[in-house]
């Protein structure tokens, strides 16, 4: 078990996944919750957490600009890609080093899961859930109020600012995971955004492929 989430609000959680080897503690025994994540290492836990997600779309040498096949985590970035959780950036590029940012994790996780459509309008979930929706990008509206009423979204410390843009850190990719996963009560319900006792995870079809730029 980690040695350093005595306390944690999403410990329950992070021991979970230490448990299930979906993220791992580091050598020493410790999970550092409070550090970022860069993408290359999101891709890698992304497929671990859900290593049967079906294939729909191919991964070509050319996919990203920045990711050749030397790269560490080639396989899960491949793999992230043709499930549909990853889609890299419009110049077609992977970002592989920079680190994981809040909007982007809601994003990839939702569309692995198939939560485009809310059942609302988008404007009315946001608004009713969050202080900051304004600083949600248009293109990412419509999927963000789909992944609340499918209780994706976690944040933390004040569970109705989103802060879309802010670096997200290993506790709070912990604890994504794990209301993505279905794993229910690991995370304290005062912190997941909207009603908890909505929907269950991957509730929605799956519509057209879209790319998305994250």
């Amino acid at each position: 078990m980690p040695t350093d989430t005595n306390g944690h609000w999403a410990r329950q959680c992070i021991e979970y996944l230490s448990r299930q080897g979906i993220m791992p503690t580091f050598p020493d025994g410790s999970f550092r919750p409070s550090l970022p994540m860069t993408r290359s290492e999101f891709a890698t836990i992304l497929a671990r957490a859900f290593p049967a997600s079906p294939f729909i779309r191919t991964y070509q040498d050319n996919t990203y600009a920045d990711v050749t096949d030397t790269n560490w985590a080639i396989m899960p970035i491949r793999y992230t890609y043709e499930t549909n959780f990853l889609s890299g950036f419009p110049v077609g590029t992977f970002s592989p080093q920079e680190n994981v940012i809040r909007l982007h994790l809601v994003l990839a996780i939702a569309s692995g899961l198939n939560a485009y459509f809310p059942s609302q309008r988008p404007e009315t979930i946001l608004g009713r859930a969050l202080n900051d929706a304004d600083q949600i990008p248009p293109y990412a509206r419509e999927m963000v109020a789909a992944a609340i009423e499918d209780n994706l979204v976690v944040s933390f410390p004040s569970v109705r600012q989103f802060q879309p843009q802010q670096v997200a850190s290993r506790g709070e990719i912990a604890a994504s995971l794990c209301q993505a996963q279905g794993s229910l009560g690991l995370v304290p319900l005062n912190y997941v955004v909207g009603n908890p006792a909505a929907r269950p995870p991957n509730s929605f079809n799956r519509p057209p492929l879209q790319n998305l730029p994250f």
